[in-house]
Formats: structure tokens, sequence, C-alpha cells
């Protein structure tokens, strides 16, 4: 059964990041979240997940795991053959699938999620298989973040970059400051202020475990040249000075 089917509940409290690759080569991950926010890129393309929806990823997919806050869910994955019908274009698609359920749905897709993990603890595969039927039912292959929010979080969480200003960002995509905050907090619940925010601290997180890396050149690194305004900032994010946090470490 565990190579077929697999569901656990996870909880991650605060902000964090971490790479990992899918369960196993032909099976399809999934994620439901019931509280808190997650920023994943499958395939060079960005999904943000909020409450209530459901996300499906293709076998054999990295998944990059750029942001997550205060997460709350169930994740897992499923081998085709464990299903009793195989037929649902979902299981087709080769893009993950992000799919949202909204108020008495969520709900029940919450409260089926929990049943699940107790028919996994119990082995009832036949529990297991009528749950994935109904919930594979119910999703349609196609939803996507919109054009302009998902262009925005590439490249502020481009590792290779550091993050810049919203005027810049706004320049490159052809847009006012205005519309870009606008559009990705109508798309994301958050500024673009605050996505960039969000990657400055990543960033600068990763560069502090790096002695070898001083805190002048982390700050810089980070796109912030004044070295005292990079520690307010860190510390308001953080509680500690850049120097606290190294030596926490």
């Amino acid at each position: 059964m565990n190579n077929l089917f697999f569901i656990k509940r996870y909880k991650v409290d605060g902000h964090t990041e971490y790479n990992h690759k899918n369960y196993k080569q032909g099976n399809m991950s999934f994620s439901f979240l019931m509280e808190g926010e997650a920023l994943l890129e499958v395939a060079g393309k960005n999904y943000l997940l909020n409450p209530g929806q459901l996300f499906l990823i293709p076998g054999d997919k990295e998944i990059i795991v750029k942001h997550v806050c205060d997460a709350k869910g169930f994740d897992g994955f499923f081998a085709i053959d464990f299903l009793k019908d195989a037929s649902y274009p979902v299981l087709r698609s080769n893009e993950a699938v992000l799919q949202s359920f909204w108020f008495d749905d969520a709900v029940f897709m919450g409260a089926l999620f929990q049943r699940m993990e107790a028919a996994f603890k119990d082995k009832d595969n036949r529990f297991l298989q009528s749950a994935m039927d109904l919930i594979l039912n119910q999703i349609r292959p196609g939803g996507r973040i919109a054009i302009v929010p998902e262009k925005f979080l590439q490249m502020v969480f481009d590792k290779d970059k550091a993050p810049m200003g919203v005027s810049a960002y706004a320049s490159m995509l052809g847009v006012t400051p205005n519309y870009l905050n606008k559009t990705v907090k109508s798309h994301t619940r958050r500024t673009a202020i605050d996505w960039i925010e969000i990657a400055r601290l990543n960033l600068a997180k990763k560069l502090l475990a790096d002695r070898s890396v001083s805190i002048v050149d982390v700050a810089a690194r980070v796109g912030i040249d004044d070295q005292s305004y990079f520690s307010r900032f860190f510390k308001k994010k953080t509680g500690l000075t850049p120097s606290q946090f190294r030596n926490s470490l």
C-alpha cells in the first residue's frame, strides 16, 4: 500500500523555504492547504497556495518551495494503479494543477483529508480509493495564476539576482508600479513590496549562514547598499540583528 498511496499531515510555523523532489517517479503528488500560504515552483512555473486550495503535481517533477508561512494541511502521493478510475482529465496533465475550494466545499475537503489520514493508518484502501474518486472528479486542469504576478514572482525569487525595487520590476514588466502592486495583491493577497521583502529576507538568511561572506556583502547581495538600514530591516523581520542571527546558527 505504501508504494501506491501515502498521506501525512504537516504544519509549518513561521517562515521557511527548502527544495525537494517529488515522492516517486510515476506517482502524482498532492497538497491541500488548510491555513497559511506557500509559494512553490514546479517546472519553472510559480504557484501560490492559499487556504482551501488543492495542488496536484505530476510525477518526476522537481518542486522548489520558495516561501511557506504558518502553513497547515496535508500532502502525499498516489499511483495511477491505485485508483478505481484512471480516466480523469487531470491525470493526463503535464503541468501542475491548482484547484480552489471555497467556503463549505473547503471545509468538506479539509474533513475529507483528515478522514483519509485515518483511513491510511487503518489500511482502508476501499475508502481511500472512493475519496480519491471524489476529489479527482472536482478538479479541472488549467487553473493558473495571472501572467503579470507569475512573472513578477519568478523574477523576485531568482536566486541568481538580488531583489530590486517595485519600480524596477514594473519597468521590466511594462506596467506602472501602482498597477503591479494592485495586481499582485489581487492575485496573491500580498503586495509586490511584501514579496520583495520576503525574498530579501530568505536570501539574507542563506548568505548569513556562510561566514565567509561579510555582513556588508550580504547587505549588498540582497539589494541594500546601506548596512545600517539592512540591519534595521533584518531585525524588524526576525527580532535579531544579522550578527546575532549568524551567531545563533
